[in-house]
């Protein structure tokens, strides 16, 4: 498999002031980070809240600009490109977010939302546009009769299939999925992250995977990487990180990984 990203140095610092007579406080959000992420790979980060997993989501989708280091796409660093570029890696480059209630705008109907970057960003007409949405609502197992309903109008899990839909409307090559079950109930992130396999498959997908529980990402990852207090602190395929852990931190994850005795 060839890189996609290389990640050199990343770092991301946040200055808090603590008033007029105090130094500023520096948190070091994510800290002298590097990774690489290979096409067509299920890459997970995993860690517990606050280790800076969801501020490197940010960072690859340039929501934010990092203080330091290199973010290479395809040996690009997408720290510095233009307007332009930017616009043409946000296509190829989507995001599911956390919370599928907050992610979607609630006054605009399901069509609308999903449809919404296609009219950004192609020259389709509204008949066209409508067939695309259709079809990937298809795809995602939602029905056709519900593009003119509202959010609030469905379940969690149906909310995070229309933000899946969004993100999956322009065709990307990489889906960031920040936390894309961590919202749902046990049986239905179940349901979701096998959709999300299922289209990696027909999509021929790579995905940022990012979660705090191990055991959500157990079965979906190609390679793991551990984060704590904004560092690598592990970093290996799947099998070697559940089967031979190296860092202390690696191992109270695993243990808080619940199972059922009878």
């Amino acid at each position: 498999m060839s890189n996609l990203f290389k990640i050199k140095n990343l770092k991301r610092y946040y200055e808090i002031n603590r008033g007029l007579l105090k130094k500023p406080t520096i948190i070091k959000a994510v800290n002298n980070i590097d990774f690489t992420i290979n096409k067509g790979e299920v890459f997970s980060i995993v860690g517990e809240s606050g280790c800076g997993k969801s501020t490197i989501a940010k960072l690859l989708m340039i929501i934010e600009k990092p203080t330091g280091g290199e973010i290479l796409f395809e040996g690009k660093d997408v720290t510095k490109f233009n307007n332009q570029e930017l616009k043409e890696y946000r296509k190829r480059v989507q995001i599911i977010f956390q919370d599928p209630y907050s992610s979607l705008n609630p006054r605009w109907k399901v069509g609308t939302i999903i449809a919404e970057p296609l009219k950004l960003n192609s020259d389709l007409t509204s008949k066209e546009i409508k067939t695309e949405v259709l079809s990937i609502m298809k795809k995602v197992g939602l029905q056709e009769d519900w593009y003119g309903r509202y959010p609030h109008q469905f379940s969690g899990g149906q909310r995070q299939r229309i933000g899946i839909a969004r993100a999956l409307i322009l065709k990307p090559e990489v889906i960031i999925c920040d936390e894309p079950v961590s919202a749902l109930d046990v049986s239905i992130q179940a349901q979701v992250l096998n959709l999300l396999l299922d289209l990696q498959k027909e999509f021929n997908l790579t995905y940022v995977f990012i979660s705090h529980d191990l055991g959500v990402v157990e079965h979906i990852s190609d390679r793991i990487t551990i984060m704590y207090f904004g560092e690598i602190v592990e970093s290996n395929n799947v099998d070697k990180i559940f089967s031979n852990p190296q860092h202390n931190y690696t191992k109270t994850l695993l243990n808080a990984i619940p199972t059922i005795d009878f």
